[in-house]
């Protein structure tokens, strides 16, 4: 079993798409437009339905969600990454902060870990956990 989260956007998951690509280094798959899977508004033709975007054993879905019903990712949910090496964890914090909120910065806390949290340009919130040793 394994839990594949899926990311609704609001019009712009193409944008977050290739952000995320970049930042986690991973590869696109199975880009699916409105348009091509079944009929759509004029302005919903271009949108992504469903796309994939895998890394290391990772991997996240995405859509622009369907026309008409509005996006909120609210604060329940933070996707938690677990790294064990420091200068890719700062590195992914560092671009997830870009344009987003840090809601705590990414230090060394009481259990060893490197750990900080963001909330990105698009409104995901995650936890950048990475265990560098003592």
């Amino acid at each position: 079993m394994k839990l594949i989260p899926y990311l609704n956007f609001a019009g712009n998951t193409e944008e977050a798409l290739n952000f995320y690509q970049k930042v986690f280094e991973g590869t696109v798959s199975d880009v699916n437009r409105f348009g091509e899977m079944l009929p759509a508004e004029a302005n919903y033709q271009d949108k992504i339905m469903h796309a994939r975007l895998a890394f290391g054993d990772n991997m996240l879905m995405f859509s622009d969600g369907m026309p008409g019903q509005p996006v909120d990712h609210g604060n329940g949910i933070y996707l938690s990454i677990g790294l064990d090496d420091e200068a890719k964890a700062r590195s992914i914090f560092d671009q997830l902060g870009e344009g987003g909120n840090i809601t705590m910065p990414l230090e060394k806390q009481f259990w060893g870990a490197l750990f900080g949290q963001v909330k990105d340009k698009y409104g995901i919130s995650w936890m950048i956990n990475c265990e560098v040793g003592s």
